[in-house]
């Protein structure tokens, strides 16, 4: 079955090296999009993945991303050539799933493409209804945070993230194995995209983001969800 691409780029040496690579393998069905106003027409029909650069002559990319956003629930990498960590978060944050840097081998995008085609499609395999602690009620049908009777909304992979972690509570995960538990492939180096959503979490489900006592770091050892000062207030319904 072809995986549909749309690839929004306008460099035309970079789109043409990505267009003869997938090509090659013959399970790729590219479509390529020079501009923002061409991306939009074309973005009316179906695809599987969306590859989006940043510095689009006509428009943001990024702000593209949130128009595109509209119409597409499948996975959009970022490939661009800004590097800074502002630009990531920001790219992550309005809707990207993950962030690629120019120059990369074509390898590592075909991996990057199939590992968020994994996330996208297997969904975690789990009979809860929801997850429990003090502080809110993780409703895993709906993917949202209930804190207080409000309700705050999760992108897909904050919530494959969050439950995860509540799930393993007390272990420890390196942002390089959160990748690949999340998304079933190596970071290659790159674990920044774990990192952005890991703060758009605590943003989501702590008091106090900046001090987090829940979704917590321990240098050297990695991210954890600590239940331990309430653990008797904590607990998972089927």
């Amino acid at each position: 079955m072809l995986t549909r691409v749309l690839l929004i780029e306008d460099d035309p040496l970079v789109a043409k090296v990505i267009l003869y690579y997938l090509d090659q393998s013959e399970d790729y069905h590219v479509t390529w999009a020079k501009t923002g106003g061409e991306a939009f027409a074309k973005a009316r029909d179906s695809y599987d993945v969306i590859l989006l650069d940043i510095l689009l002559p006509d428009v943001d990319g990024i702000d593209l991303c949130v128009r595109l956003r509209e119409w597409h629930d499948c996975p959009i990498i970022f490939i661009s050539c800004l590097d800074s960590s502002d630009t990531i978060v920001r790219a992550l944050e309005l809707g990207g799933d993950d962030f690629l840097v120019k120059p990369f081998d074509n390898k590592v995008l075909e991996a990057r493409i199939q590992a968020n085609l994994r996330r996208f499609h297997n969904k975690i395999q789990t009979p809860l209804k929801e997850l429990k602690c003090e502080d809110f009620t993780l409703d895993v049908n709906r993917h949202v945070v209930v804190k207080k009777d409000k309700e705050v909304k999760l992108s897909k992979t904050e919530f494959r993230i969050l439950s995860f972690l509540m799930q393993n509570h007390g272990k420890h995960f390196t942002p390089k194995e959160l990748y690949y538990k999340i998304w079933g492939e190596k970071t290659y180096g790159d674990a920044r995209t774990v990192i952005v959503h890991i703060h758009n979490i605590r943003s989501k489900i702590e008091v106090d983001p900046e001090n987090p006592r829940l979704l917590k770091m321990e240098w050297g050892r990695g991210y954890y969800f600590d239940m331990s000062e309430k653990s008797s207030k904590c607990k998972s319904t089927d």
